[in-house]
């Protein structure tokens, strides 16, 4: 273990000095743990198992965060082609070998020692800098998140981090390297340019011999995709609800069994106002006796209406069990005396009581008939997929099937690999990206076994196959012409602005050469690596600073229509501070990078020290891939 931590603090320094813009974390493979697992659980690490779910829930939170930053929706199978969910099951990986070792060193945090953080966290305080317990029980209701399971999360998240700081704790980037980085990120130049264009016109238009080298040159842009056409049968709730019939005494004994989820806890509606003291509550009580009002006071404790009110609570929707335990003894209109609790002081005012209600059976039949009616469905479906079975099993075919099953049968495709008909459009399959995947793995006249859904199966039989092939010239004659076309275009477009580049070089003025080819000169001012636009696109960024201040240099437009003659000039850059906000960013992103690649290694050798094992089949069933 020391070796590879080793390892990784001589590394981190090359991977900085190589990429100095290169992300700060990574995923490692798991390819090597694909071995021997537990019955039940996607992986163990030592002896904790990680659950399916538990991946689920937590590729499912990676998902929202990504959507949350970037703005858009993205699908899980976007997420699962960008590594999202190899990234989840890895750092619950990593976080369970962390959880053995910290088990293992036998650490531990108290509850007290929690709420001491929770009290003393800005975040959870009012603008006199004091503890608000209406705001810090908001934020936990918003998230929807229990105080035990907060604390618990909280336990979770000192325990690894007292491990991981002990490893990667302490270091300091290199103020050289962070001046280096600094200059890198902020270097400066402004852009004064023209553009070249090129019209069609001025290239030869390919021979027909040329047209016929480039077709033969390059098979694979004028290859049609293997298309598949196949037949499916599928099965889930939704087919067989309305064949599901339901006796009284089965409702009865549906409500027995599921009487305590229809039955709603007393909820009270309160208004609530924080103290410093059980003296200052007492004087505000004395002053509500004597006729002023709650909110009143409220408002003068810089307290809104909204803030003060708790809307429909249960018992168990609070966290302070000695305000739960004052606050539903009260009658409705009722305010309390000072309630000392164990994170404030407070006074409550009981606005409205909704007393506790058991739904009868009368009042819950439609809901309990549809829930009772799908739990029956799976058996329905399990029926369903014996006669299924034993109609293959038969030699029957898909369509006598499905018709004596009475499920749905379907003809689709042509397809290509990627669920498009050869019109390019979406064909909106059923489990596109299992089933298209599936169809293309099969052949014809092969018995395949069906795809699992999340309520029932799907069975598919492949029945043509059009092989990949080179379409004839004469179908992609004009696209081969156009292809041609448009190289010749570009080169000639880029060879006019070089020639341009290689005078301005030697001397010609800027000015002129710009007159002599009938262009106008732009400007792009005070331009960084970083500031691409749809003015002055990548590729001119990277002309523009790949010469010398003062230098030349030329960039194809991206239409290729045409072609960038760039002049170069520098911006002269402030003196650096090693004390500014951002020189102290910089020097704290090159620790945590540090930091990260440290902790990395480290987590790396607890997996290989403790033992891991993921289940290759559950995997594959739950992302939708091959073994990594």
């Amino acid at each position: 273990m020391m070796d590879s931590m080793r390892n990784a603090a001589k590394s981190w320094v090359a991977k900085v000095l190589l990429g100095l813009l290169a992300l700060s974390f990574g995923v490692w493979g798991i390819a090597d743990v694909f071995r021997g697992f537990r019955a039940g659980s996607l992986a163990t690490v030592g002896g904790q198992e990680i659950s399916a779910d538990q991946f689920t829930r937590a590729f499912n939170r990676a998902l929202q965060n990504l959507s949350n930053q970037t703005g858009q929706a993205l699908s899980p199978d976007e997420a699962r082609k960008l590594g999202v969910d190899r990234e989840v099951l890895n750092g619950l990986i990593r976080d369970a070998a962390l959880d053995n070792q910290g088990k293992g060193l036998k650490l531990a945090i108290s509850e007290e020692q929690i709420l001491g953080e929770v009290r003393a966290n800005p975040a959870y305080q009012d603008s006199q800098g004091k503890f608000d317990p209406r705001l810090f029980n908001r934020i936990l209701e918003q998230n929807g998140v229990s105080w035990p399971l907060f604390a618990a999360l909280q336990r979770q998240d000192h325990l690894r981090n007292a491990i991981t700081q002990s490893v990667s704790g302490g270091g300091t980037a290199s103020p050289t390297l962070t001046e280096a980085f600094y200059r890198y990120r902020n270097e400066q130049r402004d852009a004064r340019y023209f553009i070249v264009k090129t019209q069609d016109s001025e290239v030869a238009e390919p021979t027909e011999a040329e047209i016929k080298a480039e077709y033969d040159n390059h098979p694979a842009t004028y290859t049609a995709p293997e298309y598949r056409s196949f037949a499916i049968m599928r099965v889930g709730t939704a087919d067989v609800m309305a064949r599901v019939n339901l006796s009284d005494e089965e409702l009865k004994a549906g409500y027995q069994k599921y009487k305590a989820d229809y039955y709603s806890p007393e909820k009270r509606t309160f208004l609530q106002i924080s103290f410093a003291s059980v003296e200052e509550a007492q004087k505000a009580k004395d002053r509500i006796a004597a006729g002023t009002d709650f909110l009143a006071i409220a408002k003068e404790r810089g307290i809104t209406e909204k803030d003060a009110t708790f809307s429909d609570k249960t018992k168990s929707d609070l966290l302070d069990p000695v305000i739960v335990e004052a606050a539903f003894k009260l009658p409705e209109g009722a305010v309390s005396d000072p309630i000392k609790g164990g994170l404030a002081t407070v006074l409550v005012k009981i606005v409205k009581v909704a007393p506790e209600h058991q739904g009868s059976l009368d009042e819950v039949k439609a809901n309990l008939s549809n829930r009772l009616k799908q739990e029956k469905a799976k058996d329905e479906i399990d029926t369903v997929y014996g006669m299924v079975e034993d109609g293959r099993g038969a030699g029957n075919s898909f369509e006598d099937i499905a018709k004596k099953a009475a499920i749905p049968f379907q003809l689709l495709g042509p397809s290509d690999a990627e669920g498009r008909g050869k019109d390019g459009k979406d064909l909106g399959l059923p489990q596109a990206a299992e089933l298209v995947k599936a169809v293309f793995a099969s052949d014809v006249r092969i018995d395949n076994a069906p795809l699992q859904t999340e309520d029932g199966y799907i069975w598919y039989d492949v029945r043509e196959v059009v092989p990949s092939a080179v379409k004839p010239l004469a179908a992609v004659h004009d696209q081969a012409k156009a292809n041609l076309m448009a190289l010749r275009v570009k080169a000639l477009a880029l060879d006019k602005a070089k020639k341009l580049v290689e005078r301005a070089a030697g001397g010609a003025s800027f000015d002129s050469l710009a007159q002599e080819t009938g262009a106008t000169i732009k400007t792009a001012l005070g331009l960084k690596r970083s500031d691409a636009t749809a003015e002055f696109d990548a590729g001119a960024v990277d002309a523009l600073f790949s010469v010398r201040p003062n230098g030349f240099a030329a960039a194809l437009e991206a239409n290729g229509k045409g072609a960038r003659v760039i002049q170069s000039q520098p911006v002269l850059l402030p003196p650096y501070d090693p004390k500014s906000g951002e020189a102290k960013a910089i020097a704290k992103s090159l620790e945590q990078s540090a930091a990260n690649d440290l902790n990395r290694a480290y987590a790396a050798a607890l997996e290989a020290e403790t033992g891991v094992s993921v289940n290759e089949t559950l995997w594959r069933q739950i992302a939708g891939t091959k073994t990594p």
